[in-house]
């Protein structure tokens, strides 16, 4: 097992400095410019002289930024780096050679590249969710700032100047009514479960398409599969919100059913990951 850490941190740090810290770097400035627009109000100022600006809470603001689509495009090329670093070493003889010469069983090194693209992921989660609470108190603060300034017309001769439009519980409350916080960075337990089944999945397809090289129509067809089976219960919660929010009908599912598909999601990964595992050692190429 300690050849395992070790060949997973060589693995982490190679693909850091390849590929994820310029993707890591790019998504954090683009995430940290959308946060700071989002604290400005738009159009003429003087046009709000006598009518009131339109206030969001943070979940409103964030949803109506382009926040999802920074997130969602780091993370697909976090994805894709995954696949290149898996094909770079697949192709290239030398490098796949060199890593199952090492003093280590195949299942040790394919557990480590698992380990390592878990950790990338990981890591992209993490900055994500710091840069989403940490910039809740900034943001909201000039919200409420601005407000307190504004004059409210709620009927003639009926104004409300210094209005308190301050939370309790403004944080939390976001994470549950966000369609992108509440679906990507679930506080409760049972919409963990989607999101780790569907990456499940995806980063078993990835790997299926890049370790697995025998019979190429059974590559195809579950490498494809398991990504489009991963993304669509890892996007499930977000699309239903997203609906919701529109005004378009939502079948209200019964409680429990994206956290079946994610379980199912968890457990045919790590079906699939085994056969892998088990056709890797039984590669008479290597």
């Amino acid at each position: 097992m300690k050849n395992v850490w070790k060949l997973s941190n060589y693995l982490f740090d190679w693909q850091w400095k390849k590929w994820n810290q310029k993707v890591m770097l790019g998504s954090g400035i683009l995430a940290v410019f959308c946060l700071i627009a989002m604290a400005f109000p738009t159009g003429n100022p003087q046009s709000y002289e006598y009518y009131p600006k339109s206030f969001q809470s943070y979940d409103m603001a964030v949803d109506g930024s382009l926040l999802p689509v920074f997130f969602g495009l780091g993370l697909i090329l976090i994805l894709v780096g995954l696949f290149v670093q898996i094909k770079g070493f697949s192709t290239n003889a030398k490098g796949i050679y060199t890593l199952f010469l090492l003093p280590m069983k195949r299942k040790e090194v394919y557990l480590s590249f698992l380990l390592s693209a878990g950790a990338a992921i990981a890591v992209y989660y993490l900055m994500w969710l710091i840069l989403m609470v940490a910039a809740y108190f900034p943001v909201m603060a000039v919200y409420e700032s601005k407000a307190a300034q504004e004059v409210f017309i709620l009927a003639k001769d009926s104004i409300v100047t210094g209005l308190d439009v301050s939370q309790n519980n403004g944080l939390f409350l976001a994470f549950q009514r966000s369609a992108f916080l509440s679906a990507f960075f679930p506080a409760s337990l049972w919409h963990v479960m989607p999101v780790i089944g569907g990456l499940c999945l995806i980063v078993t397809g990835i790997f299926f398409a890049g370790f697995y090289t025998q019979e190429i129509g059974i590559r195809i067809i579950c490498s494809l599969g398991a990504i489009v089976g991963g993304g669509c219960i890892y996007l499930g919660d977000f699309i239903r919100s997203v609906r919701l929010a529109l005004g378009h009908g939502v079948t209200n599912h019964a409680f429990g059913h994206n956290t079946t598909l994610g379980l199912v999601g968890v457990i045919l990964a790590v079906v699939l990951q085994l056969y892998i595992i088990r056709r890797l050692e039984d590669r008479t190429d290597l």
